[in-house]
């Protein structure tokens, strides 16, 4: 797994501009759809990564697609922190804050785990404040575990 890393961070930094879907990123690489998943959240981890609904740029199909994050003002670690203190008194999954900010569910991970080191940031396992089922949540340590 660790070379499919490399090789699909590389692929990735050669088309900075570009987003792909799940199935394509799978044919060009020859990995199943599970690995592209677990490959994309490695790679989301050390990189920021965007996955949003729009056109894949290998087949043209519209469908969720990744691609690296662009130049932002703030890193994703800033803004889940600001995505939280708008938010306060709620609780999201890791799931949730990704389909909020678009970004990979490794880039969630990452951010959340840089926030629990250096800010009021709590993990706790509880209903999450959008979606309503129970998993790990993130919120402000100042902030309440709402259920819905």
């Amino acid at each position: 797994m660790a070379s499919d890393v490399g090789d699909l961070t590389a692929f990735l930094r050669q088309h900075p501009d570009k987003q792909f879907c799940s199935p394509c990123l799978a044919f060009e690489f020859k990995l199943t759809f599970q690995t592209v998943d677990g490959v994309l959240a490695a790679i989301g981890q050390r990189v920021p990564l965007t996955e949003v609904r729009g056109q894949c740029a290998i087949c043209g199909r519209r469908a969720l697609v990744t691609g690296l994050e662009t130049v932002h003002d703030r890193s994703p670690r800033e803004r889940v922190l600001l995505f939280l203190l708008d938010h306060p008194g709620r609780s999201f999954c890791h799931a949730c804050i990704g389909r909020r900010l678009q970004f990979n569910i490794g880039t969630v991970q990452n951010a959340v785990s840089d926030l629990r080191t250096s800010a009021d940031v709590r993990v706790d396992d509880a209903p999450c404040s959008e979606c309503g089922l129970r998993r790990l949540v993130v919120r402000r340590e100042d902030g309440g575990i709402s259920p819905r």
